[in-house]
Parts: C-alpha cells; structure tokens; sequence
C-alpha cells in the first residue's frame, strides 16, 4: 500500500468521531476549527510521545492526526475558492509527512507538520469568528 492508496473518510465519520469535542451539533464552519484543534492536540501528544518513546500512544496519535488530514480533505471542494486546490495540496502533503513521521517516529517531523498546521487552524478559528458574528 503506497501513501497515497487509503480509504478517506466521510465528513459523517470525522462529526461522529469527534463528537466528545463538541462538534455533535456544530456547524460545519465550527466543526472544521474543532478538527484542527485536536490535529493540534494529537500533533503535541504525538511529539510528546515519540519524545518518551512510547511508540503505541505516538502511533495513535498521528493515525488520529492523519484521520482528520483525510476528513478536511475529503470534505474540501478543491474548486470552491481561490486557494483551495493549494490547500488540498497542503492536505496532501501533511497526509505524506505525517505517515513518514509513524513509521520513523521522528518527531522533527511532527513538528514541521504543527508549524504548517498552526497557521491554518488560526485562519480557520478567524473565518469561523466572523461567521459566528454574522460577517461574511
């Protein structure tokens, strides 16, 4: 199986998954900072973890990581907007490094993926503030 030769799961699977964080009744705009929120969190528990050299919680950690790369993406419309075919492209790549990160259990890796990742979660955290508050 190559990096790229996996089933992504529905945006149903990643609201069901993530329920406990509160997205059972969020918004989509909502539900997508929520995602990135925990791909931070299971990004710091993964450094974290490799750091220890617990290799099973870092293991589930970045699958966790890489789960919700693959629900963003599917649920991305890579035609939507300007920029949304690089953020697939984004996606596609964290996707890649996050797998080389598991099976090396690099956590330099780790961290190069939070660093692109922060960013995005803070833009999405934005664009979720305006809608909240009724901009657009």
């Amino acid at each position: 199986m190559t990096p790229t030769s996996y089933a992504r799961p529905s945006m149903a699977a990643a609201r069901s998954k993530y329920k406990a964080d509160g997205g059972a009744t969020a918004s989509p705009e909502r539900l997508v900072v929520l995602l990135y929120q925990r791909l931070v969190r299971d990004l710091i528990d993964a450094e974290r973890e490799i750091e220890r050299n617990a290799i099973e919680p870092a293991h589930r950690a970045l699958v966790n990581a890489q789960e919700i790369i693959d629900a963003l993406d599917t649920a991305l419309d890579r035609t939507s907007f300007d920029g949304a075919q690089g953020l697939g492209d984004i996606y596609d790549h964290l996707h890649d490094r996050l797998v080389m990160a598991n099976v090396r259990k690099d956590a330099s890796i780790v961290v190069e993926c939070r660093e692109m990742i922060e960013p995005l979660s803070e833009a999405w955290r934005d664009v979720w503030g305006t809608v909240a508050a009724g901009g657009t």
